[in-house]
């Protein structure tokens, strides 16, 4: 019983990492087609693709960075840095207020 609930959230969390990986070569197909593209630039689609590889893998920057392929590890790791910062400026901004 409890192996086949461990294997029912692995197919779960495969078929969430299949859809987010399927995404992301959406994405880098799109904007290999453009031609302004800028490596530094984050684009909403790429924030919130981020978003949800953190949510399945934590802080392995490598892992989300082969999901945004797009960006390099350390791109992710800065990108997962400012966003940690500006959520602590806005939640310090708010208290105040």
């Amino acid at each position: 019983m409890i192996q086949m609930n461990i294997l029912d959230a692995l197919k779960d969390n495969y078929l969430v990492v299949n859809q987010i990986h399927q995404y992301a070569h959406m994405i880098s197909r799109y904007q290999s087609t453009n031609s302004k593209k800028v490596k530094d630039k984050w684009s909403c689609e790429e924030d919130q693709l981020m978003e949800s590889a953190i949510s399945i893998f934590g802080t392995n920057c490598i892992a989300i960075s082969e999901v945004v392929s797009s960006k390099s590890a350390a791109q992710v790791y800065q990108r997962m840095r400012y966003l940690r910062e500006r959520r602590a400026r806005s939640q310090c901004g708010s208290k105040i207020l």
